[in-house]
């Protein structure tokens, strides 16, 4: 039981990591087109929408963060590839540079587009 465990456990970890993504891209959508998503009175709608993604992209930074753990620990147990050997860690190496430099360029984005709904807000 624990091994199916372990197993849903790295799904769902790729999952959240899927799920961060799009959550990022979405951010990156509402950044582009805030201004003319905030003509009128839509800037508490945005900032409602805004509220909701940045909950899922939270959750979905904490359960990766959380699943990775386990995953980490058990990876040569249930994902490791003895085809692959050693060649794998410079996959992964590269796998999480390049997360790693998606979830900055969602930060950034998550950034300014919080300081431009508060001020938005701010100026009503």
């Amino acid at each position: 039981m624990i091994n199916v465990l372990l197993v849903l456990l790295n799904y769902s970890h790729d999952i959240a990591t899927a799920l961060l993504i799009v959550s990022g891209i979405l951010m990156v959508l509402l950044y582009v087109k805030r201004e003319d998503l905030t003509t009128g009175s839509s800037v508490s709608e945005l900032a409602d929408f805004y509220r909701i993604n940045r909950l899922i992209t939270e959750g979905s930074l904490l359960w990766i963060l959380l699943a990775g753990v386990p995953r980490t620990v058990f990876y040569k147990r249930y994902e490791w590839s003895y085809l692959a050997g050693d060649l794998q860690v410079g996959a992964i190496v590269v796998k999480h540079i390049v997360m790693f430099t998606l979830v900055g360029g969602l930060i950034y984005y998550w950034i300014r587009l919080s300081r431009f709904i508060k001020a938005k807000q701010l100026n009503k």
